[in-house]
């Protein structure tokens, strides 16, 4: 009788998932999500991911925003990205392809750090067009810090684009990136950080991230691109 009482929750349990996974496809189906035909999420956070309220008040991203070689259903994707985590505590991850706007990862950390601490597989990155987005929540930088830059050490990721509190940031780099230039560039990242604090007092943010766009633009004689996007 118990065994027939576990059968019948797990049988049930099954059919609540397949009813959310509709739910999902049925509700976002304005383009923004396209499901992978295997499935490389972590289930339960895609369905809390799927599940955060939009805010349609806020400044978010469009197309001309973006690299011109993002799909509508790309930008619809960062666009919704934008407004179900601009006011989160903690980061969100997505792993996405950029022509067909198919999510490959999907990182919930609404833990006590509040970050991604997250292993991916290289290999699911195999026939795509990847780009990662995630959030930097309210209080902490709005550009790239020494801990971002993870599109230098990912073979096949193209696009790395940062939802800062106050300001949208796009990191380009094509190609393989040696381990010496991605450490110097964190390291530079911190010595610009540091330096930021020698202003004005409460700009530390902008000052920073305008240290940082000259560095990778100017400075910085590889195949590596920052852009700074303001919300609208």
């Amino acid at each position: 009788m118990i065994k027939l009482f576990v059968m019948i929750a797990i049988k049930q349990n099954l059919i609540n998932i397949l009813r959310e996974i509709k739910i999902i496809t049925s509700t976002d189906n304005r383009g923004a999500f396209v499901l992978p035909f295997e499935l490389k999420l972590k289930d339960q956070d895609f369905l809390k991911y799927c599940h955060f309220d939009v805010d349609w008040d806020i400044g978010s991203i469009s197309a001309e925003d973006l690299p011109c070689d993002f799909s509508l259903k790309a930008v619809k994707l960062v666009d919704l990205f934008r407004r179900k985590t601009a006011n989160m505590p903690y980061e969100c991850l997505l792993f996405f392809d950029y022509k067909t706007g198919e999510i490959i990862y999907c990182f919930v950390e609404d833990n006590v750090d509040g970050k991604v601490f997250e292993k991916i597989y290289e290999s699911h990155f195999d026939n795509h067009h990847v780009a990662s987005i995630h959030n930097h929540p309210k209080g902490f930088l709005s550009a790239p810090s020494c801990q971002n830059f993870q599109i230098l050490e990912n073979e096949n990721e193209d696009y790395e684009l940062i939802c800062g509190y106050d300001e949208f940031w796009i990191l380009e780099a094509k190609g393989i990136f040696d381990e010496g230039v991605v450490e110097e560039i964190r390291k530079k990242a911190i010595s610009l950080y540091l330096d930021s604090f020698h202003y004005e007092k409460n700009i530390e943010n902008k000052i920073y991230g305008d240290f940082l766009l000259k560095y990778i633009n100017n400075e910085m004689k590889i195949n590596i691109k920052l852009t700074k996007v303001r919300y609208h």
